[in-house]
């Protein structure tokens, strides 16, 4: 079982009983219909392929992301020192899937998926007039992100169920947002986690209280670095400069 450790294969085997059971569940007809697959191809060995691509690819992703910060960092250097003292880079979330379990990102993804699904199926249970469409961005980037933070501080469940629970908020919620601010209308709505949570409860504050709401929203979005800073002054740089001797400190309290 030790070879289940190893993120490529986990990957590899979770992609092709997911994936390759929904490509049985639609049929070789219907993927020669689409263009998916020619006449005379082997459906056996397309669906192996077709699975084993999102293997490849997310490594690709891993390395190239890693290698693209190690270099993006090193030149920033520059600029944090003589420029603006302190700064750091921005960075995307797909950084930290090389700091945490590797297998935490294919779960992450499958739970996530998962949960959207689900709530897609209840939204047409319900006959809802806004229905929402898994895209692959949020599925993806958002649940896998959640599932290593979630894993390493709550374990295997953790990292299963907290992005099953994201999965359904980001339909559930985008559907609610889209549909009352008519955004559902001109097509779509942005379906990432906070625009799908958080960002629906700011909408809600500003249209009610119209520019006093978002002067509300501006002093909360400005007040939450400030209380995150008095909370801890030692600990709130330092963990991007020197991350061992931030543990050292997080440990000695």
């Amino acid at each position: 079982m030790s070879i289940f450790n190893e993120n490529m294969v986990c990957t590899s085997i979770l992609m092709v009983i997911f994936f390759g059971t929904i490509l049985c569940i639609l049929g070789r007809d219907y993927l020669v219909a689409q263009g998916f697959l020619k006449e005379n191809a082997s459906m056996f060995f397309y669906v192996i392929q077709t699975c084993l691509y999102f293997s490849v690819y997310l490594a690709i992703l891993q390395l190239g992301v890693r290698t693209f910060v190690t270099e993006l960092t090193a030149s920033f250097q520059g600029i944090a020192d003589k420029l603006l003292p302190g700064s750091l880079p921005g960075v995307d979330c797909a950084v930290i899937y090389g700091f945490g379990s590797m297998n935490a990102v294919p779960l992450g993804f499958l739970a996530g998926f998962a949960g959207q699904i689900i709530a897609i199926g209840a939204l047409i249970a319900l006959k809802s007039p806004v229905l929402v469409i898994c895209g692959f961005v949020p599925v993806f980037f958002d649940n896998a992100t959640i599932a290593v933070f979630a894993n390493e501080k709550g374990g295997i469940k953790a990292a299963l169920i907290l992005p099953f629970i994201s999965g359904l908020c980001q339909v559930f919620g985008s559907a609610i947002i889209a549909g009352w601010v008519g955004m559902a209308a001109y097509g779509g709505y942005l379906g990432m986690w906070d625009w799908a949570v958080v960002w629906p409860v700011m909408t809600a504050v500003m249209k009610c209280l119209s520019y006093a709401g978002v002067a509300i929203v501006v002093i909360v979005l400005l007040a939450i670095p400030q209380i995150q800073y008095r909370k801890d002054k030692k600990g709130y740089f330092l963990i991007t400069e020197d991350y061992e001797a931030y543990r050292a400190l997080k440990e000695n309290k």
